[in-house]
């Protein structure tokens, strides 16, 4: 494989990103777009995007790892908009980076965290978006859900001082009438209606989508509960839904990283097979290529 640094973006070439492409030829007819987790470096923590590129790129796939506008080693926005558009400008410019370079039209996005809500935002807005996998993004709990993880965070209190600075920074902020988030962070209903705006484009395209959640995040699962109420409605019956107990949130443990590398190569092997299949000009107007052979993943 060959791994190469990139500077692209429209305001200057603003942002940093290295792109991995196979040697095999022919390439996979889609790429896949990695980004930052929350405030992260595009290495991902552990540095699990990296090892994800390289062990999608022995499937033929090649991908753009990328740091957001303002983050790792990208220089800040010009614009003062909201931080999922200019998630979304930048991914666009991604994309137009990897076409500009590869040839190829079709994208899968695979967010951890909040990448996956500027993912969804951009897979909502732009076709080209073939696939996409969403690590503990959105979740939904149902109130048992909810109960057992707050026992567990009521328990681990006496020993998390990160938990426990956490919650004395909301006391403060509530005590002095100023809020602890983001003054663009959006609230649970704007989450919801993110999600459900969102998912109901990608179902009606047929966009395939898995919703995979972490077992230290989310604690429980029964029937669903991370969607909650959302298990309700019509695109849920198009998402591929997973609680994963064994994985936990950061990806630090060796253990989680190999559960998470086989899930996330597992989806995209079977989302890279379902595009080289798919009908002429169904790939945003061009003709599927046949699948490159497999490589264990």
């Amino acid at each position: 494989m060959t791994e190469t640094p990139v500077r692209f973006g429209p305001e200057d070439a603003r942002l940093m990103g290295v792109l991995t492409v196979p040697d095999a030829l022919p390439a996979a007819p889609l790429a896949c777009l990695l980004i930052n987790q929350g405030a992260g470096h595009r290495t991902g923590p552990a540095r699990i995007n990296v090892k994800l590129a390289r062990r999608l790129a022995r499937q033929g796939i090649a991908s753009l790892r990328l740091d957001l506008a303002g983050l790792g080693d990208s220089d800040a926005p010009r614009g003062n908009g909201g931080h999922v558009e200019q998630g979304v400008a930048d991914l666009l410019a991604a994309m137009q980076l990897v076409e500009t370079m590869t040839g190829i039209r079709r994208f899968l996005h695979i967010g951890l965290c909040m990448g996956g809500v500027y993912g969804a935002a951009l897979a909502q807005q732009d076709p080209r978006v073939a696939g996409l996998l969403l690590f503990d993004s959105f979740a939904f709990p149902r109130r048992r859900a909810a109960l057992a993880l707050a026992l567990r965070r009521i328990v681990a209190l006496p020993f998390n001082a990160s938990l426990r600075e956490k919650i004395a920074n909301a006391l403060r902020g509530r005590i002095h009438g100023r809020g602890a988030q983001l003054a663009d962070a959006p609230t649970p209903e704007d989450h919801a209606q993110r999600f459900r705006a969102a998912m109901s484009a990608l179902a009606a395209r047929g966009t395939p989508v898995l919703m995979l959640s972490s077992g230290s995040l989310h604690v429980a699962d029964r029937g669903h509960d991370q969607l909650g109420e959302m298990a309700g409605e019509p695109f849920a019956q198009h998402i591929e839904y997973r609680f994963e107990p064994a994985i936990e949130h950061t990806l630090v443990t060796l253990a989680s990283q190999r559960v998470f590398l086989d899930l996330a190569c597992d989806w995209a092997r079977r989302v890279q097979q379902r595009t080289a299949v798919a009908p002429a000009g169904a790939a945003a107007g061009r003709a599927a290529r046949p699948a490159p052979a497999l490589a264990g993943c």
